[in-house]
């Protein structure tokens, strides 16, 4: 699955639960990433912050972040 297939799951997920702020600052990311091509890193920062910081809403879209950073390990690390 591709990065873009988590983050559509997880903008799902989001809504689904109310979390209109968490889901306002992926995006936020995702967009000011996509004028100079780092809308992936910034999103995972985000990603990782929640992962961190917010055990709730982490839990609801736990599979699809773990997802996403496997991701940044297979395209960007090796």
């Amino acid at each position: 699955m591709s990065w873009m297939n988590d983050l559509y799951v997880i903008y799902q997920k989001l809504d689904a639960n109310r979390c209109e702020e968490v889901k306002n600052n992926i995006l936020k990311a995702q967009i000011d990433g996509c004028a100079d091509g780092k809308a992936y890193f910034l999103v995972l920062q985000q990603l990782v912050h929640i992962k961190t910081g917010k055990a709730p809403v982490y839990e609801l879209i736990k599979g699809e972040i773990e997802s996403f950073i496997h991701h940044s390990r297979e395209q960007y690390l090796n």
